[in-house]
């Protein structure tokens, strides 16, 4: 059966399938999305911990496809964005590679540049943020396994100089005809999970399936090259890193750059050029994010009968309610009082 959604039915339309009882369990399932933060949701389900978002609502016409399969503790996924949006997401627990699967398209993946026969490893349980040049589509395959399952082919690369376990964020280049077969072979998948996923039910194939990628992936990273990161990309991570922790501790004083960086303690331009590599957005939009995303946690647990909307706006810092009101609407899609209309306690 062929699993076709548009945006939320994704969640539920699809097949799984457990091919025999020793809890070696396969789903897949494929869709295509006009909505950029139900695809967004859809790819975090390739690894269920994850929470990806979309960094920019409503701005750009939006269409997508993903297909994704599950082969026991091996997860796949492969799709395009027409419009490749910014989106941000930690993934925790599991090794995640992702890598363009056409030509001439290129996504950035905190402060580095993916494309070609580049193959990205996030940071384990860090968030990442994505994005694209503007304009430019993004068609990619991502493969995600356990830390165990990895740790099994540390020897090859070992072998290769590139050290195991991988704790840090990597770029591999792989060799050419390694990078071909891997793409190759996860575009097969993604024709089998469209037109013929009956086939994942049966043990063998799929188990023979899970293998070859496992297989083709290793090739790709012990034959290939790391690429070396920039030093200033871990002092930018440290840098974000004191930035978060200081709006956790006083965000109604984050306001406005200026407090910003004396608070963190590094330049305007430092500081904005590390935000916009590890959280997608400059420092100020940042913080002021945080706030909305504060007042709206807010309304949602305060009594309407007793609350009023300007006084949580002003307790975070928002003196401009016009403003505040524009901005909230934008990033919730409602009115701050039908926030608080709707909490029932």
């Amino acid at each position: 059966m062929l699993i076709v959604a548009k945006s939320t039915q994704f969640a539920t339309q699809r097949t799984k399938m457990t091919p025999d009882p020793s809890r070696y369990s396969v789903s897949s399932a494929f869709a295509t999305f006009t909505d950029p933060e139900t695809m967004a949701l859809a790819i975090g389900d390739i690894n269920s911990g994850a929470k990806p978002l979309p960094l920019e609502r409503g701005r750009l016409r939006f269409d997508g496809m993903l297909a994704r399969a599950s082969f026991g503790g091996l997860n796949l996924g492969m799709g395009r964005f027409a419009q490749g949006i910014a989106q941000t997401a930690a993934i925790p627990g599991v090794h995640t590679f992702m890598f363009a699967t056409e030509p001439g398209i290129m996504r950035r993946v905190s402060g580095r540049k993916l494309f070609g026969r580049h193959i990205f490893h996030f940071r384990p349980n860090e968030r990442t943020v994505t994005s694209s040049p503007p304009g430019m589509p993004w068609a990619f395959g991502i493969v995600t396994m356990p830390f165990e399952r990895l740790t099994a082919h540390a020897p090859d690369l070992m072998g290769a100089g590139h050290g195991a376990p991988l704790d840090d964020d990597r770029m591999f280049v792989a060799p050419a005809a390694a990078m071909n077969e891997l793409i190759a072979l996860m575009g097969d998948i993604s024709g089998v999970i469209r037109s013929r996923p009956h086939i994942l039910a049966e043990p063998q194939p799929s188990k023979a399936l899970a293998g070859a990628v496992v297989d083709r992936l290793m090739a790709c990273l012990s034959q290939g090259l790391v690429k070396p990161g920039r030093a200033a990309l871990g002092r930018h991570r440290q840098i974000v890193a004191r930035f978060e922790s200081a709006l956790e501790e006083r965000p109604e004083e984050m306001l406005s750059l200026g407090d910003i960086c004396r608070v963190v303690g590094v330049a305007e331009r430092t500081l904005n050029l590390a935000c916009q590599e590890f959280l997608g957005e400059s420092a100020v939009r940042y913080a002021r994010n945080r706030r909305l995303d504060l007042v709206h946690a807010r309304l949602q647990a305060c009594d309407p009968a007793t609350t009023l909307v300007t006084n949580i706006a002003m307790d975070h810092g928002f003196w401009e309610l016009g403003r505040f009101a524009q901005a909230y609407g934008l990033r919730f899609g409602e009115r701050p009082s039908d926030t608080l209309r709707r909490n029932t306690h």
